[in-house]
C-alpha cells in the first residue's frame, strides 16, 4: 500500500528540491559565465551611482561576493542615517551642513569611500528636489525667527492686551526672552 520511493528515486527527488530552492534563492542561478559578470558588472555601477540596490540584487552579492555584500549594507544604512538627519532639518543651510559632515566623516582611507559617498549624493540630490527641502528657509536664523514670530503671533492672538507686534514696536531680544519664559505664581 504504501509507496516506498527507492534510492534513486528519493535522490531525484532531492535534487528536484534543491534546484528548485537554488532558483528561488540565487538570483544569477541559470546564467552563463558571461550573464553573471554582466549581472555584477550592472550591480557594481549601480552601487557606483549611489543608487540603491533590489533585495534581489543584495541576495546575489550575499552568496557570490560577501565583501561587496557588506559594502553595499553599509551604503544602505549610511544613506538611511543621512535621510533620517535630513527629515530634522530647518533650514536648507542645515541640511547642507548633515551632507558635509556625512562626507568629512569618511576617512579618506575607506576601501568603500566611493560608494559611500556617490550613495549620500543621491540622497542629497532626491532630498534637494523634494516638496520639505523647497519650503525650508534658506538660513538657521530664518527658521528661528519664523519660529518666534509664529509663537509671539499665537500668544498676542490668544490675549488682547498686547497688540505691540501689529502697532510696528520694536521687540528686543530681552522682550522676545521674558516673552517665551514660563510664569511663576507664589502662593501664600
Amino acid at each position: 500500500m504504501y509507496n516506498i520511493l527507492s534510492k534513486e528515486n528519493m535522490n531525484e527527488t532531492n535534487r528536484i528540491w534543491q534546484d528548485t530552492i537554488e532558483a528561488l534563492i540565487d538570483p544569477s542561478y541559470g546564467m552563463d559565465e558571461e550573464e553573471e559578470t554582466d549581472y555584477l558588472n550592472k550591480i557594481m555601477a549601480k552601487l557606483k551611482s549611489g543608487k540603491d540596490l533590489t533585495s534581489e540584487e543584495l541576495n546575489y552579492l550575499k552568496l557570490h561576493n560577501s565583501q561587496l555584500y557588506m559594502t553595499a549594507l553599509r551604503v544602505k544604512y549610511k544613506k538611511q542615517a543621512v535621510e533620517n538627519q535630513l527629515k530634522n532639518c530647518k533650514s536648507k543651510e542645515e541640511a547642507q551642513e548633515v551632507i558635509d559632515c556625512a562626507i568629512g566623516g569618511i576617512g579618506k582611507d575607506d576601501p568603500d569611500k566611493e560608494y559611500l559617498i556617490a550613495g549620500i549624493r543621491e540622497i542629497e540630490k532626491e532630498f534637494k528636489k523634494s516638496e520639505y527641502y523647497k519650503r525650508l528657509p534658506e538660513k538657521k536664523e530664518e527658521s528661528e525667527r519664523k519660529k518666534l514670530k509664529n509663537y509671539l503671533y499665537n500668544k498676542n492672538n490668544d490675549s488682547d492686551d498686547d497688540e505691540s507686534i501689529f502697532q510696528g514696536e520694536n521687540i528686543t531680544p530681552i522682550a522676545e526672552l521674558l516673552d517665551v519664559l514660563p510664569v511663576f505664581e507664589a502662593k501664600a
